[in-house]
């Protein structure tokens, strides 16, 4: 009985030391990228925050773009939203509703040459408030009429 204890405590030894090296390499690599790629999703959500706190306004269909435009920069202001999105607010009015865009693109470099792509399009549609945030709309074609 006692060779079957010591073999079976042989094979528990514990973990060597590549293996504790691959952990912390795997831990390090997902902290980098929380750490780079976290304030940039930070934004998207208080760009959401902003387009559904604009939906509750019940004169945005009065509102002109100037006026609509302010409100997001003051909510994304006291939000610390800075950079793209406060640069991508674009207001298009239709026959009968409001289209309020923030759509922009961030590259964030990661490890060296390394970049990530990271694409944010949010809608507000004053037609389908209740569908706030998701894209509705292509907005190539009005950047084709620019």
């Amino acid at each position: 009985m006692s060779g079957y204890i010591r073999s079976s405590l042989r094979g528990q030894r514990g973990m060597s030391y590549w293996s504790l090296m691959l952990i912390v390499a795997v831990f390090g690599f997902i902290l980098t990228c929380v750490s780079k790629m976290g304030p940039a999703y930070i934004d998207a959500y208080y760009v959401d925050e902003g387009l559904k706190k604009l939906a509750e306004n019940p004169n945005l269909r009065d509102m002109t773009r100037g006026q609509i435009k302010s409100e997001l920069d003051r909510f994304f202001l006291i939000n610390n939203v800075r950079g793209e999105p406060t640069k991508a607010v674009q207001v298009i009015r239709g026959a009968d509703s409001v289209l309020v865009s923030v759509d922009y693109e961030l590259r964030q470099p990661l490890i060296r040459n390394v970049d990530v792509v990271m694409k944010f399009d949010k809608q507000l549609n004053t037609a389908k408030p209740e569908l706030c945030c998701e894209p509705l709309v292509d907005l190539e074609q009005f950047r084709k009429r620019d």
